[in-house]
């Protein structure tokens, strides 16, 4: 029961730690000349990092409503 309730905390380090990781990588993108495949890794990567901060912070919420009651 103790490892479950780290999950959310996990899942939103982790993807916040992403994020940080590709908007540094998509500034670095953007500044040269063009679209490649670059910028679809980075963007592909922010959605991830977007996807677990989400999904993190809904546990969170379903974890501190379960203690409540």
């Amino acid at each position: 029961m103790k490892d479950r309730a780290m999950k959310h905390h996990i899942m939103i380090a982790l993807g916040l730690s992403m994020a940080a990781i590709f908007a540094y990588q998509g500034a670095l993108a953007l500044i040269e000349p063009g679209i490649g495949g670059k910028e679809v890794y980075v963007a592909g990567g922010l959605i991830l990092a977007g996807w677990l901060i989400y999904a993190g912070l809904a546990e969170w919420r379903a974890a501190r409503s379960n203690k409540s009651e």
